[in-house]
């Protein structure tokens, strides 16, 4: 009688293993040949750990192994198929199967009462969203089995056990080969991988590591993995909504296909340019990343217009998504990092983004931001971390524009306060010295500050309290931006 369990399962055959030295190492490296840090190596028969280190080399070092004893007894076939993996037992008897996560948190249970002698297939094609490592506890009558589950990052399953392997999906009998032990590697951003041991003695294994699929969960694009084409670093057009556009992309020198870089809008102000936000390094947003070794990716659009300005409506926006998307398809981009800042016009246009684009921007900043004078979506009401910045004497961009229509910096806020579950604060400072002033809202949801910078003086995107020679604006923005 044939049973049929939709799981996911790799099942491993046991023996018993001598005392015997270990000396494995090797260096973990991506597609490219780069190391790969602090990727995790588990040596899973003796359930040892190392953690690579900036080189990407890891080693395991012991005097003698603990004795393995044999974990599945004796069966008489044991193929997969198709998709199936079959194994057959010569007598009737109750069946139970527990799959546990490796915290041994119980995941799944099935139990079969009275199964009868034959054939038992398990799917493992199907309904298998297994990642890592999960434990499997099989039960035949009085017999108990435990043994690890790993899929394969090629989407196929594979036989493996402390001492055994066996060939993949849709080639039959499973051929038993002489492998001792299992390295499970894993690493942020890029495929569990398995690799099979044959020796613990004098082993070096270097291991290759390929980048994570992409999902909606990965935060990684699919332009990661792909060697730099025909976008580098400079000046390029593109057509959007039927007009000719310009951008400006600052890509890394050192750009690394499998690294996920954050990605940085700078949107100019009216009578401003892409060229000119470029030359100021995108807000001075570039001289901090690179201060810190952390590359970013900078796109600086074009406006349109004499003088330049953001003057298209949903034009500007579909320009922003086209953007996005180019970048994305060509380049490594981490997708839950994108930001977007601007100055006076390009406020505007940022602050209208972040009514819209909350699930694409994580987070903006808008120095001298208006809710007039523009093009502004539907707010969407999604949350996103908001910082923005005005002086008190400046005369279009005010705090307060209009009080009775609720027009001007503090409603900017208050909006995206509201949105973000913030408490409403019952008076925002403004500057009443030299010295700027920066409120932090309370009470907002987790991830989703608001913040304010108060400043005596006009609109301006690069201002120094007295005695210091440090851009506030870009240094709070990029501490801002690096929350996230």
């Amino acid at each position: 009688m044939n049973k049929y369990i939709a799981f996911c399962l790799a099942f491993f055959l046991g023996s018993t293993i001598t005392a015997q030295t270990i000396n494995l190492s090797g260096t973990v490296s991506n597609r490219t040949g780069q190391p790969v840090p602090k990727a995790v190596i588990t040596l899973v028969g003796q359930a040892m750990t190392d953690t690579t280190g900036n080189d990407g080399k890891y080693s395991f070092t012991k005097n003698t192994t603990a004795t393995l004893p044999a974990i599945v007894p004796q069966l008489e076939e044991i193929s997969i198929k198709s998709g199936v993996l079959q194994l057959t037992s010569g007598s009737s008897s109750p069946v139970k199967i527990e799959i546990f996560d490796i915290k041994g948190n119980l995941l799944k249970n099935e139990i079969s009462a009275d199964a009868s002698a034959g054939a038992y297939r398990v799917n493992i094609a199907k309904n298998c969203f297994a990642t890592n490592l999960l434990v499997i506890k099989v039960t035949l009558g009085k017999r108990e089995m435990s043994f690890p589950c790993v899929m394969l990052d090629n989407g196929n399953y594979s036989l493996y056990r402390f001492g055994a392997y066996a060939s993949s999906a849709g080639q039959g009998l499973g051929k038993i080969a002489a492998t001792l032990d299992t390295l499970l590697i894993t690493a942020t951003d890029f495929k569990t991988k398995v690799v099979p041991v044959i020796s613990y003695e004098n082993q070096q294994l270097d291991i290759s590591l390929d980048s994570a699929s992409v999902s909606g969960d990965t935060g990684r694009s699919t332009g990661c993995g792909r060697a730099l084409s025909d976008l580098k670093s400079g000046t390029y057009t593109i057509a959007s909504a039927g007009l000719s556009r310009q951008y400006i992309i600052d890509i890394p020198a050192n750009y690394d296909p499998d690294k996920p870089y954050r990605l940085i809008f700078a949107m100019h102000w009216s009578g401003g340019s892409m060229q000119a936000v470029a030359n100021d390094k995108f807000y001075s947003l570039k001289t901090y990343a690179d201060n810190d070794n952390a590359p970013c990716i900078f796109v600086a659009p074009n406006g349109t217009g004499s003088p330049l300005g953001w003057g298209q409506a949903e034009k500007d926006h579909v320009l922003f998504d086209d953007l996005y998307k180019l970048v994305t398809e060509k380049l490594c981009i981490d997708t839950k990092r994108v930001f977007c800042a601007g100055f006076s016009y390009g406020a505007l246009f940022t602050y209208s983004l972040s009514l819209s684009h909350q699930k694409v921007l994580r987070a903006v900043a808008c120095y001298a931001p208006a809710n007039w004078n523009t093009y502004f979506p539907e707010n969407t009401h999604e949350p996103i971390a908001f910082y923005a910045t005005t002086g008190t004497n400046e005369p279009n961009c005010k705090f307060i524009y209009d009080e009775e229509k609720k027009l001007g910096v503090k409603y900017c806020l208050l909006q995206h306060s509201e949105d973000n579950g913030c408490t409403e604060p019952a008076n925002i400072p403004l500057a009443t010295s030299q010295k700027h002033v920066s409120t932090e809202f309370s009470g907002c949801k987790p991830g989703y500050p608001v913040k304010f910078s108060s400043f005596q003086g006009q609109t301006s995107f690069n201002e120094k309290d007295p005695g210091s020679d440090a851009n506030w604006i870009a240094e709070e923005t990029w501490e801002f931006f690096n929350r996230f």
